[in-house]
């Protein structure tokens, strides 16, 4: 008897599913059916006035009407801009690699760099967890290597963009949630006994983010370690660096 039920049950449901989809996709197709130039109008009024969803529906229906148009990159960068402003970030992510491939040579890879930079950012933690004062340091530094390597390149590649003077400022903020990370995780191996570890991760603040202001402490705990395992050599070394280095107290 309940195998009976459970069928059309299961039907019911899969036709529910399937006039939802149906919905979705008129609403989707509900975009005028206006030339490339109209729809871009739309799309660009839209984004003036922050309706990015309205935005981002006309520049998904240009995008798959007119993929080869005279509009494309226009339309592929405003896709990017109103991915990263929706906060879907893992569509952001695939407009911008996408841009990349197909435009490398492109006066705006300059501005997808920016843009691939902010997104991982925006990876890295949430409106939620920004407004409660979560940490960021604690999580998975990986998509904050990955900002570290998209402003670098931008810095180093297009040092007089318009984009460089924020890419710079988010770059400093990128290296000091780095360095806070390796700093906690050199306490922790310090709190435990394993100095050596400690000193690796001192080292990398020391090496790496050298224009943070975790390098002054990693440099002394690297140096207090050193003397606790009878390292005169490497202890002599760090505290001539120490000194030249006119650290501020």
């Amino acid at each position: 008897m309940f195998k009976k039920l459970l069928l059309p049950l299961v039907i019911a449901s899969a036709l529910g599913l399937s006039a939802c989809s149906s919905d979705e996709v008129e609403e989707k197709d509900a975009i005028p059916d206006f030339s490339q130039q109209v729809l871009h109008s739309k799309a660009k009024q839209f984004l003036a006035t922050g309706d990015f969803a309205n935005a981002k529906d006309y520049l998904e229906a240009l995008d798959s009407r007119y993929p080869f148009g005279e509009l494309t990159d226009q339309v592929q960068l405003d896709l990017i801009y109103t991915y990263y402003k929706t906060r879907k970030s893992d569509l952001t992510t695939a407009a911008i690699e996408r841009y990349l491939r197909l435009n490398p040579t492109s006066q705006y890879v300059d501005y997808v760099l920016y843009m691939k930079g902010l997104n991982e950012i925006q990876k890295h933690g949430t409106l939620i967890q920004d407004f409660l004062g979560f940490d960021r340091s604690q999580k998975d530094p990986q998509f904050l290597y990955d900002a570290y390597k998209a402003f670098s390149d931008l810095l180093e590649t297009y040092p007089n963009s318009p984009y460089a003077k924020d890419g710079y400022q988010r770059l400093v903020f990128v290296k000091t949630e780095l360095a806070k990370r390796e700093w906690f995780i050199a306490k922790y191996y310090q709190e435990r006994g394993a100095l050596v570890s400690a000193i690796r991760h001192c080292q990398t603040i020391i090496y790496t983010f050298t224009d943070t202001e975790y390098v002054k402490p990693a440099f002394e705990m690297m140096i207090k370690n050193f003397d606790k395992l009878g390292l005169t050599l490497p202890a002599k070394n760090a505290r001539e660096v120490y000194a030249a280095s006119h650290f501020e107290d």
